[in-house]
């Protein structure tokens, strides 16, 4: 009798799974892909600490504890950083929310070494909620892709820009305008499908 119940439940089961997996999907996609309301607008004016009193600016340049950056000068042994930091000769740059507590950050870690090495990506990195040695050790241990990284222990900077969970990206024209964001970690596949054509369509027009 009972084995009869089973397999009359059997195929509602089933049913249910597959309904609970396809919401499951769909509500991923949509956290990558869902638009900031930051899309057209600057990243909200903030003035920070860089995570560290060296870091690295691309290929050749280098944000150090004797330079101005942006329009605010030094902090100890950390340089200012304000919204001066994505206003660049490049035509993108990428804003990446982190932290070294965040798995899936060290995750697309690798990914982001590639970019701004044999790519040449600008990427600026925003700190979240982070131990400043902490998050220092692990771009020592896994090398350091951002031309600069904003201390956000407070997690303020990013509250105001919306940012719902680490790890996010968001494409920024030269002059620090949001074009695009993405929740979630960077690979080879998200870059080809989402942010190349993207970038693409906009040089075209």
């Amino acid at each position: 009798m009972l084995n009869n119940k089973f397999k009359l439940i059997l195929p509602s089961l089933f049913g249910l799974l597959f309904v609970a997996a396809m919401m499951f999907a769909l509500t991923s996609q949509e956290e990558q892909v869902t638009p900031s309301a930051l899309v057209g607008k600057p990243i909200p004016a903030f003035t920070a600490s860089s995570l560290s009193a060296t870091e690295r600016v691309g290929n050749n340049e280098r944000i150090d504890n004797n330079e101005l950056v942006g329009n605010n000068g030094l902090l100890g042994n950390s340089a200012l950083l304000d919204n001066s930091i994505f206003q660049t000769d490049k035509n993108y740059t990428l804003l990446n929310v982190w932290a070294s507590w965040c798995a899936v950050c060290q995750s697309e870690h690798g990914f982001l070494m590639k970019l701004a090495g044999k790519d040449g990506m600008r990427i600026v990195g925003l700190n979240y909620r982070d131990d400043r040695a902490d998050a220092n050790h692990v771009l020592s241990a896994l090398g350091n892709p951002y031309v600069a990284t904003i201390f956000d222990p407070d997690g303020k900077i990013a509250l105001d820009m919306g940012v719902v969970a680490t790890p996010e990206t968001y494409l920024l024209d030269n002059q620090g305008i949001v074009l695009f964001r993405y929740s979630g970690a960077l690979d080879e596949t998200v870059w080809q499908h989402y942010f190349k054509p993207f970038m693409q369509l906009l040089t075209n027009k």
